[in-house]
């Protein structure tokens, strides 16, 4: 270190520290005319080791050089009084001289003694304490389960489930659906089951001259009368014409279709 440059050090306190204090070393160095201390030199605030913290560096100028206040923070959780050092840096001036800065030590204490006795009078009394009414908590409750019920008992009407399964008979939608899983080729089988679930819907054998009848009875279907006369037509020509030729089954309706229709206007979608 050039002759030039003089250190003093004011160090904390060599007693008397406990678990989380903050410690203050005062170092003032005394500076040659034009020398500065490098900044990238100084130290960092930082985790020094698992007990202690740099926590600030502070500088001030002064007519003879530079005070360094450095900030250090004790974590050491003693069991005893123990002495713990702090480690010295090094920083360096403009002109490439290295200055040391000096460490120092001090006792840290433990918080309580680890033998002393616990009492009951060591602790802290009971918080007060009031009796809180659960009345209105079991109102609500009382309240929110009907409400849950009532909804569950909605839910369970509208998608029919048990005890509300039943439905109004709907035997052209059943038909439909009877018709659906056939083959292209079933074509008189097709048309019987749908005769079939007509005198379902009609509530007796329905033929083609009791047509306007299930009509005016059933007249949600009379949007479908005119395939339903060439259906019941081509049945006759079918079944009881005197010839069951190729000419009915070109003009035959398509069966399919009609049931899906009778079967939409049935379940009230069309």
């Amino acid at each position: 270190m050039s002759a030039e440059v003089t250190v003093t050090e004011t160090a904390p306190r060599s007693h008397g520290w406990w678990l989380g204090d903050t410690l203050d070393q005062r170092i003032e160095l005394t500076l040659p005319k034009g020398a500065e201390i490098d900044e990238a030199s100084l130290p960092r605030p930082r985790s020094v080791t698992y007990w202690l913290d740099l926590r600030r560096v502070r500088r001030e100028q002064t007519e003879r050089g530079v005070v360094l206040t450095l900030t250090w923070q004790n974590f050491y959780s003693a069991l005893e009084p123990r002495l713990r050092e702090v480690p010295g840096s090094e920083i360096r001036l403009t002109d490439g001289e290295r200055v040391g800065l000096p460490g120092f030590e001090f006792v840290t204490s433990p918080i309580r003694p680890i033998l002393a006795p616990s009492t009951p009078d060591q602790l802290r009394p009971d918080p007060p304490f009031r009796l809180v009414s659960l009345g209105a908590h079991r109102r609500n409750l009382v309240l929110s389960s009907l409400g849950l019920a009532v909804t569950l008992g909605l839910l369970v009407w509208n998608q029919a489930w048990w005890p509300f399964h039943r439905r109004p008979d709907r035997p052209l939608t059943a038909t439909a659906r009877r018709i659906s899983r056939l083959g292209d080729d079933a074509g008189d089988q097709r048309r019987q089951l749908l005769h079939r679930g007509l005198d379902a819907s009609f509530g007796r054998v329905l033929i083609s001259p009791e047509l306007p009848a299930f009509l005016e009875k059933r007249p949600e279907f009379r949007a479908l009368s005119d395939r339903l006369k060439a259906f019941f037509s081509t049945s006759d020509d079918r079944f009881f014409g005197p010839t069951s030729n190729m000419e009915a089954r070109k003009n035959d309706e398509d069966v399919a279709s009609l049931a899906h229709a009778l079967a939409a206007i049935e379940r009230g979608r069309s």
